[in-house]
């Protein structure tokens, strides 16, 4: 299957050999030809950076599977987005969730399975390129958070609007940081409803820690890291069709990410084994300036892992009492 991330580092190879033989055979100086050929290579090397660094998700964990439990799909550009849902037949409360890099539903659904044993609809959504949702060639945290988007806001074709009371979302790890963004739009209607909550376990805060790892994993020379990230935020703004949307990695970051003002939960593994303490460090700081006090309720939980923690005693005692106290249970 071919790879569209690799095209232009494809296309810059060739490029530079062919410059290379014509320009030699037109008996042009081997200066000349040697500048050709690392300005050729040094454009070339920058786009293989770029090309692998559009991380896909790979090997797909199954989705959810058991009784009461549907799969409904939705389209979103052309591609299928896979939902598991259990629906209460009267008015209860809504819970939207989204699960991290990586997994599917199953990673949430002993989470879920919490909310529908209290009544509560409950609606999986699963990120492309994960469980049974369909792909894209360049994936990416803001193209899934198109999808979730618009999910949600049609998801009054499968639950009658009149039969929710309110409207929650709970995002683990990358569903956080997608939750970041979705709540963080007064517009957003869920079923027909505006957002009244969120809860984030362990989020992603921060785009530009996660390519920093990017960049020292795969040993993108110091040098070439300035040209690499512009080059790397025009080939995004190319993959989301909007030259030009965004200039600058830190855009990707809270606060300019999203700040949502609204009730939120955060659940923070301690310590955090997979994204460490500086995204949790970072939704504290944005949360304590004082146009975003009182919003943020933040519970750090030793005994909670950000991976695997499909169980968790003092995770659930936790959102139980934060939920008393929003008036939701």
């Amino acid at each position: 299957m071919y790879d569209h991330r690799f095209a232009r580092f494809g296309l810059g190879l060739a490029m530079t050999f062919l410059a290379t033989v014509v320009f030699s055979l037109m008996d042009v100086p081997t200066f000349l030809v040697g500048c050709i050929v690392v300005i050729g290579l040094y454009h070339t090397v920058i786009e293989f950076y770029v090309g692998i660094s559009f991380l896909l998700p790979g090997r797909r964990k199954p989705s959810f599977e058991g009784e009461g439990w549907t799969n409904h799909f939705f389209d979103h550009n052309g591609c299928p987005i896979n939902t598991v849902s259990n629906l209460r037949t009267s008015p209860s409360p809504l819970m939207v969730m989204v699960h991290g890099w990586r997994s599917s539903s199953s990673s949430v659904a002993d989470r879920a399975m919490w909310f529908t044993d209290r009544g509560w609809h409950v609606v999986m959504v699963e990120l492309p390129n994960h469980g049974s949702s369909g792909e894209y060639g360049h994936w990416s945290a803001y193209r899934s958070m198109k999808a979730v988007e618009s999910v949600v806001t049609e998801l009054a074709t499968i639950i009658d609007p009149s039969h929710v009371s309110s409207v929650s979302y709970y995002g683990h790890s990358m569903g956080g940081f997608i939750g970041l963004r979705l709540a963080s739009k007064e517009s957003l209607r869920v079923a027909s409803h505006p957002l009244d909550r969120i809860i984030l376990e362990s989020p992603m805060t921060m785009y530009e820690p996660i390519l920093d790892e990017i960049s020292n994993g795969y040993k993108v020379p110091m040098f070439l890291r300035a040209t690499y990230r512009r080059r790397l935020i025009e080939r995004f703004n190319e993959s989301i069709g909007q030259i030009g949307r965004w200039s600058r990695v830190e855009e990707f970051n809270i606060p300019q990410w999203g700040v949502p003002k609204l009730p939120i939960l955060c659940i923070q593994a301690v310590p955090d084994e997979r994204l460490g303490m500086g995204h949790y460090e970072q939704l504290l700081k944005v949360y304590s300036q004082p146009e975003n006090e009182g919003f943020l309720t933040s519970i750090p939980l030793e005994s909670l892992k950000h991976s695997g923690a499909r169980i968790n005693e003092d995770r659930n005692d936790a959102i139980e009492h934060w939920l008393e106290h929003q008036g939701s249970l």
